[in-house]
């Protein structure tokens, strides 16, 4: 379907959760009228739209994600339960006085961020787990917290080469390679992109200078319980130590490298990243398991932490679920498609790259998905950038800047979802608080790719 009416589904789904609050019920309407639109028949729409949801289980891919989903939210109440979170703000707090305002609380929550760099979902859920008690504690707003979370989401993630999605528009790259499109090494191209991700890169400075002029994210909206000093203190030290904390993530990241490392023969980079996440959490799961039973925590102890903690995720699991839905509806359609076809030859060469940016935000930000707008545009902007004389790296990295724009701020993307679940804040709020602030970067950003076009 070439038409304005592609953009239809993604476009009621983002107005409904913004109007409603509603996500569930907003991200079905989604999928409901991309279903009419693609079967031409009202009730024959309807009924295929259910079929839709189940279609998502048909994906090895998306059915390990939201595996993986369950097995961070088992991992992160097994650190919680076991009083590891207790022992590591006893540390930074009382041991070591690490935190003692709310700028060193909101720095080390954004430090931790970093140790699972290498997997947006599980990084969003650790700065969650770090950042709660601590944030509570310095009387810094949930809302603050999901930003930070969800910064050191999908962003941290592009702009590090070796981590999933380095590798994944790694073989994007590649497949240009084979056909003779380019000539280099795909990671010398995923390098030289780096200093022009403007957006990945301010987003991430952001958050430690609004922590250094201590901003927070207060509405008038905003609940009274988000903001109780609760105060974190222990009359004694308490018996589990930082190793109860560090011991899960140790084990996952171990165990992705050691997995990307054996199936790549020796070549991390040519590794299966991707299965090596999935595995990892099992192995992450099963080693701390082992751990905990050597500590005298019984086995049935240990499982049902593990079950409440994939309880916890549900919400999540639901939403994610409804998401990818509404991803393959709009793939169907050719939503991005239809919006890259604005990029053409008339388009002005020193205007391709912020061209390219716009686009690719207006698709990440309608279908809520960095991935999908990356596989989407690279195919398209790589011969594109060669055809008109545009640096290649530049046009790389102006589709992951706008796909990372949409990935973080739609209110239907993943990202969101988790990051809110992750700071326990809802979603409809942590949307609205940090977009005015992606909304400044990516205005800074176009204005970049503006400049440096015209100069190119």
């Amino acid at each position: 379907m070439d038409s304005w009416l592609t953009l239809l589904p993604p476009c009621l789904s983002i107005l409904l959760a913004m109007a409603t609050r509603q996500v569930y019920v907003a991200i079905f309407a989604g999928i409901m009228t991309g279903s009419i639109l693609l079967s031409q028949n009202v009730l024959l729409g309807m009924a295929k739209s259910f079929n839709a949801v189940a279609d998502t289980f048909q994906s090895s891919s998306s059915v390990k994600s939201l595996i993986f989903i369950l097995m961070i939210g088992a991992i992160i109440n097994v650190m919680k339960q076991s009083g590891g979170i207790d022992a590591l703000i006893y540390h930074l707090a009382y041991k070591r006085n690490i935190v003692k305002s709310k700028v060193s609380a909101q720095l080390i929550t954004f430090a931790f961020g970093f140790l699972m760099c290498l997997e947006g979902i599980g990084s969003m859920m650790l700065v969650g787990l770090v950042g709660r008690p601590l944030f509570n504690q310095y009387d810094i707003s949930r809302e603050k917290l999901a930003f930070v979370a969800n910064c050191t989401g999908a962003p941290l993630a592009w702009l590090m080469p070796f981590s999933g999605a380095g590798i994944f528009l790694a073989s994007l790259i590649a497949a240009q390679v084979e056909n003779g499109t380019l000539a280099e090494q795909p990671m010398n191209y995923v390098f030289a992109a780096l200093p022009y991700q403007i957006y990945t890169i301010a987003i991430l400075a952001l958050v430690p200078l609004l922590a250094l002029k201590m901003h927070d994210f207060v509405t008038e909206n905003t609940s009274e319980a988000n903001h109780v000093n609760v105060v974190h203190s222990f009359d004694s030290q308490p018996q589990t130590g930082v190793f109860a904390i560090l011991l899960p993530i140790v084990i996952l990241l171990a165990s992705i490298l050691a997995i990307t490392y054996t199936t790549g023969d020796g070549d991390i980079l040519a590794g299966d990243i991707s299965s090596a996440i999935y595995w990892s959490g099992f192995i992450s799961l099963i080693g701390s398991g082992i751990y905990f039973r050597v500590c005298q925590i019984k086995i049935n102890q240990y499982v049902e932490w593990c079950v409440q903690g994939m309880k916890n995720m549900l919400p999540a699991v639901i939403i994610l679920t409804l998401a990818f839905s509404l991803s393959g509806i709009t793939g169907q359609l050719g939503t991005g498609k239809y919006l890259a076809s604005f990029v053409s030859s008339e388009v002005p060469v020193w205007l391709v790259p912020a061209s390219i940016f716009i686009i690719c935000v207006l698709i990440s930000f309608s279908t809520g998905s960095s991935g999908a707008t990356v596989s989407i545009m690279t195919p398209i902007i790589i011969p594109l950038a060669v055809g008109v004389g545009v640096s290649v790296p530049l046009a790389i990295a102006t589709v992951i800047s706008g796909a990372v724009f949409g990935d973080q701020s739609s209110p239907i993307s993943d990202s969101v979802i988790v990051a809110s679940t992750a700071a326990d804040c809802p979603p409809e709020k942590h949307f609205a608080t940090q977009l005015p602030y992606t909304l400044a970067v990516a205005l800074l950003s176009l204005a970049f790719y503006l400049v440096i076009g015209f100069n190119a």
